[in-house]
């Protein structure tokens, strides 16, 4: 065991005699530091100390000068450094600015981190998801095959520590002007892919800042490849103490408090198409991961991988003048960069590191500006558009009330929720080879973000590119493409060999920079003076990370831990005794308690702890909520719920209900997408007057839901297989969510009132989707009442509108579709149908 980073700092107070806070005076007064500089800015800060009443409040700092010199005097992990570089161009010469730390400290400001002690691995592993163990399992990077052969490698005792790197260039100012950065992001695969997503968690670390130069100090035809140059140069120097510690190791202090020999290598590099390219030293027009060739990236082929000596044995000859543009440029599309930054970094082979991009390639690129695209163009926009306007209603899904046609900007949230209802939207509307290509699509996709996959999930993606590419002739043959050449489309064949290498997709995604660029980019360019404001960036951020690290450190000490349990103990006591609304954090805990109910191991629901419509005359529900059968599927209940008291209970129009608006429902956890609990939203609510008089009523949303028919057969088979809901549950219409009155009986449940659909028998075969009709009775809604734990999760129904789109109530509407694509939840539950 080492003395930890916090251990140190312990050691330097005591001998010192400071107080855990220093160099603030106490916990109070650190607490405002952290919120002035969460919220105000460095202008701010000066107005604030400023203010009389601030002298009352006796701060060791009396202006915002003195309370950055006092910030500056706090712990700090990594430092920054500025390289200035001389470009020699052949017009002028010109000096551009390199903003770097050094990637070691970077990489022991993460190991230092306590919070990450059990979020993190040194060793590989190989993951089944049988008792056999023969179905291999892919989830974090420790999972992945990379792993296993860097192990190898290296001597024995010596732990491998996988550099992921991100770069991606982001604008700055919104309005006007072009100022711009280019940061440089490290992480750590040792560190759990949950970890590492979240931003709070500073799992991730900004490295530096890459020159954003037009090189106009060039002529126009030498830009180009300059600015590949001058990449691969500055990637050199921010990475060159990895060279060293990937061959040697470096010896790190980790959040267990053990000292290990870390080999840092560079596992994976996420980055969007052209920067991909960028890293590659290949042409746009090319594959940045294998020799593909030019017009065939169209073609659903087994590529040949491009490797790192290869193609520096490529680069060699070629500035030997040994090789001919022609293969050079022509057959391999390679730039003329000679000495590209991951030349001399060991162990790691560039072209396998680099990740898939969920987001640029497949929700942005393939989805949104091909396939929306093309079948815009065989639909029309006017139809499509009518078809998003009369989209039924789920809880969560954005309605597209104007359609998507005249929308400008798209989000990858946007693009998002454009797949849960696309291949819906359009069935009815294509030809059947066209439903199937946009299926294999959106297949791929729900696929690719998969949190952890086995080789029959993996299968299944490959199967479902298949799918695509039979079928992608239907768009040339209507006229709409002329050919898939689209090195988006063509990135989806590394997919799978990715995964097996590094782990899943979702943890080596694209939206994490994009992400970071809020805090470590945009934020610090907003506490600037827009002057020379890339230094004034790295001193906010050095100060940032310093305020994070303190507050780490008082989280850790002793002392400051034990003072809090006894307040927190105090605050207990006195929220057992006290009005509740004295204490509204203490009682909001009691009622959380009391809100969720479980009703299995895996299952549970939560409803609201204030009843909404408490007392409502049943007359009136059954006029507000479409229940005209609520009377007699309620005496149904009772009599068989109370067969002995039955002839005692009677139903009649004025008795009360209390009735909620919505039940979220816990959904059993599905390894595959994610460990955390996951609630669904269902609504039963009536139609609600609007709050001013200018706005219309918020219109009665009554959403469907899978629910367990027979429990004697539920309970007989269980949660067998991914086709146990389909075969077992049925759909329903959740039209009231109410509690019964206890003259009528007492229920363990709450209770819901349903309208049936037909079983889950009829499948339509061009959507691979479940065709519902409704059920009926005496020509009437099938109706029940059932108790509330009988409700499985909700689903989204799509109406089945034919050659053309109508706009008619919900309710009126006979014929749908079940929509797999609703969730991932939901896609693995149906992803045997």
């Amino acid at each position: 065991m080492a003395e930890t980073l916090f251990e140190k700092i312990l050691k330097m107070q005591e001998e010192q005699g400071l107080n855990p806070w220093a160099p603030f005076s106490d916990i109070e007064e650190w607490d405002l530091v952290k919120w002035l500089f969460k919220h105000v800015g460095q202008t701010g800060m000066e107005e604030f100390t400023k203010l009389p009443i601030v002298s009352h409040l006796n701060t060791s700092f009396k202006s915002s000068y003195t309370l950055l010199k006092a910030v500056d005097k706090l712990p700090r992990a990594s430092e920054w450094n500025l390289e200035a570089v001389s470009i020699k161009g052949d017009l002028y010469e010109e000096e551009v600015e390199l903003w770097m730390q050094n990637p070691l400290d970077c990489i022991r400001e993460l190991m230092a981190n306590p919070t990450f002690a059990d979020s993190v691995s040194f060793e590989p592993q190989r993951v089944f998801d049988d008792d056999e163990g023969r179905l291999r399992q892919y989830d974090e990077m420790w999972t992945g095959d990379w792993w296993w052969e860097m192990q190898g490698r290296l001597p024995p005792g010596a732990v491998v520590a996988p550099v992921i790197l991100a770069s991606d260039k982001t604008s700055l100012s919104q309005f006007r002007g072009d100022q711009e950065v280019w940061p440089v992001y490290l992480t750590l695969g040792n560190i759990s892919k949950d970890v590492r997503r979240q931003p709070s968690m500073h799992a991730s670390v900004l490295l530096g800042y890459l020159p954003t130069t037009k090189l106009e100090c060039f002529s126009e035809a030498q830009r180009s490849v300059e600015r590949y140059r001058l990449f691969h140069y500055c990637m050199a120097q921010i990475l060159e103490p990895l060279i060293s510690a990937g061959k040697e190791g470096v010896l790190v202090t980790c959040p267990d408090g053990q000292v290990r020999r870390l080999h840092t290598i560079l596992a994976a590099y996420v980055a969007d198409f052209p920067e991909q390219c960028l890293i590659a030293c290949c042409k746009e027009s090319r594959c940045p991961k294998c020799q593909v060739g030019r017009k065939e990236r169209g073609d659903l082929l087994v590529p040949v991988p491009r490797t790192k000596d290869d193609t520096l044995r490529n680069m060699e000859k070629h500035q030997q003048g040994l090789s001919t543009k022609e293969e050079y440029d022509g057959k391999l599309g390679l730039r003329a960069v000679y000495e590209p930054f991951w030349a001399h970094l060991p162990h790691s082979d560039i072209f396998a590191c680099i990740a898939p991009d969920i987001l640029h390639q497949l929700h942005k690129g393939v989805f949104k500006d091909h396939v929306v695209s093309w079948c815009t163009e065989i639909i029309g926009a006017k139809e499509l558009d009518m078809r998003f306007k009369a989209m039924t209603p789920y809880a969560g899904l954005r309605h597209f009330k104007k359609g998507i046609s005249k929308r400008k900007q798209w989000t990858g949230a946007d693009q998002k929720e454009l797949q849960r209802v696309f291949l819906g939207v359009i069935a009815g509307a294509v030809d059947e080879r066209v439903l199937a290509a946009v299926r294999g699509i959106l297949d791929f996709i729900y696929y690719a973000q998969y949190q952890s996959h086995t080789e029959a999930s993996l299968e299944k993606m490959e199967d479902s590119l298949k799918l695509f590419h039979e079928n992608k002739q239907a768009f040339v043959d209507l006229g709409v493409r002329d050919h898939f050449n689209i090195p988006k489309l063509h990135s989806m064949v590394h997919y799978a060999t990715s995964i097996r290498l590094l782990g899943s997709a979702d943890g080596l995604n694209t939206e994490l920079p994009e992400r970071l660029h809020i805090d470590l980019a945009k934020r610090a360019y907003r506490a600037s003076n827009r002057r020379d404001y890339v230094i004034q960036m790295t001193r906010w951020l050095q100060r940032q990370d310093s305020i994070y690290l303190q507050d780490l450190y008082l989280a850790w000490h002793p002392e400051v831990v034990q003072s809090r349990m006894g307040s927190a103990e105090i605050d207990e006591g006195l929220g057992e005794d006290s009005d509740a609304d004295s204490q509204p954090g203490t009682s909001l805990r009691v009622r959380q308690l009391t809100r969720f109910v479980m009703v299995d191991h895996s299952r549970g629901y939560y409803l609201p702890s204030t009843c909404p419509l408490p007392n409502i005359p049943i007359s009136a529900i059954q006029d507000g909520h479409r229940a005209p059968l609520l009377i007699p599927a309620l005496d149904t209940f009772l009599r068989e719920a109370f067969p002995l008291a039955h002839n005692h209970i009677q139903v009649r129009p004025y008795d009360h209900l209390d009735v909620f608006k919505y039940v979220s429902i816990l959904a059993p956890s599905r390894h595959h997408l994610s460990d955390t609990k996951r609630f669904f939203k269902i609504r039963a609510a009536p139609e609600a007057p609007p709050r001013d008089a200018r706005k219309k009523p918020t219109p009665a949303v009554f959403d469907m839901a899978l629910v367990i028919e027979d429990p004697v057969i539920w309970d007989g088979v269980g949660m067998q297989g991914n086709s146990i809901i389909p075969i077992r549950g049925r759909v329903g219409q959740i039209k009231v969510i109410f509690k019964l009155p206890s003259f009528l009986g007492k229920t363990k449940h709450p209770l819901v009132y349903i309208h049936w659909f037909r079983p889950l028998q009829s499948f339509d075969n061009h959507s691979c989707m479940f065709r519902l009709t409704r059920s009926s009775r005496n020509r009437g809604p099938h109706a029940v009442v059932v108790p509330i734990d009988r409700i499985l999760r909700p689903c989204h129904l799509i109406p089945q509108w034919g050659d053309e789109a109508t706009s008619r109530e919900i309710d009126d509407i006979d014929s749908f579709l079940l929509n797999p694509y609703i969730d991932l939840d939901l896609f693995d539950m149906l992803a045997d149908r």
